[in-house]
């Protein structure tokens, strides 16, 4: 029994983006086309890029010929292509299943949806939504990095507005403190937010006289940064 579940931890996992599988469905692919999308990512982390009709028959409940008519839907309405390349030690051609077309049109469509709050923010009717992030808040970010924000930043910053409910002066007090040890990205910000939600601190002034004693507690010789 031992020797049969550590073959099973061998299988290993497939890595799916979270962005994609609470996209798709906006992004008009069905629940089918998403599976097979799943499965052929499955093949991929283990190196095979072009698997068979038959070896994708095997793991999925539908039959061979409703299995190629979604991949000649999938190519044709452009979400993935089939690439064909050479092996440069043997010469040999070979074909691939290529997903970044998936990945090209999920970034743009969490572009265009983003592009979207900011307008209706902006709009005399947006102005009341209070839990959307406000345009200025973007445009702060965007100053500070000193470029446009990525498709995954502007995610990141709806999700710390609408789902964790941080005040916007909270968020622009981390992206201070961020700025103040030169570490300008994303994740280094939200570490920052978690340990703030962990400490009870609700506020910008709470914020800083946080910071405050923490680096009162900092040998002068302990170069660490704060979180």
């Amino acid at each position: 029994m031992d020797r049969q579940i550590f073959q099973i931890l061998k299988e290993g996992a497939t890595s799916v983006s979270n962005l994609l599988l609470k996209t798709y469905k906006r992004m008009s692919l069905t629940d089918e086309e998403m599976m097979l999308i799943i499965h052929l990512l499955s093949f991929q982390q283990v190196g095979n890029y072009f698997p068979t009709i038959q070896q994708l028959e095997e793991r999925l409940s539908m039959p061979s010929m409703r299995l190629i008519q979604l991949l000649q839907k999938l190519i044709k309405e452009e979400w993935l292509t089939i690439d064909e390349e050479v092996d440069r030690q043997t010469g040999m051609r070979y074909e691939s299943y290529n997903l970044e077309p998936l990945y090209r049109r999920l970034a743009q469509c969490l572009k265009e949806e983003q592009l979207a709050v900011m307008e209706s923010v902006s709009s005399p009717r947006g102005a009341a939504a209070g839990a959307i992030c406000s345009k200025g808040l973007y445009n702060h970010f965007e100053q500070t990095f000193g470029r446009p924000l990525s498709p995954f930043e502007i995610e990141t910053l709806h999700i710390w507005v609408e789902e964790d409910k941080y005040p916007e002066e909270l968020i622009l007090t981390a992206l201070r403190e961020a700025q103040a040890v030169g570490k300008l990205y994303i994740r280094y910000i939200d570490r920052i937010l978690l340990e703030w939600q962990r400490q009870k601190i609700n506020s910008a002034e709470e914020a800083r006289n946080y910071s405050l004693r923490f680096r009162r507690h900092i040998a002068p010789s302990d170069q660490r940064q704060p979180l």
